[in-house]
């Protein structure tokens, strides 16, 4: 069984084909916090225009 489970594992690598580069991992976290940066400053932006619209609007 064990064998059977090594065989498995080696079909699903996939080499480095097709010029695909492979990314770091300082990369590939330099990516996250760049995309999370984003995200956040995205959503205190668009907080920011609702609360403006909201304590702009007139009481009745």
């Amino acid at each position: 069984m064990r064998g059977l489970a090594l065989n498995f594992a080696s079909t699903l690598q996939v080499g480095n084909s097709a010029g695909i580069s492979k990314v770091g991992d300082n990369k590939q976290l330099l990516i996250a916090i760049v995309v999370c940066s984003y995200f956040f400053l995205l959503n205190v932006c668009i907080t920011l225009l609702i609360s403006e619209i909201a304590f702009s609007l007139p009481v009745t």
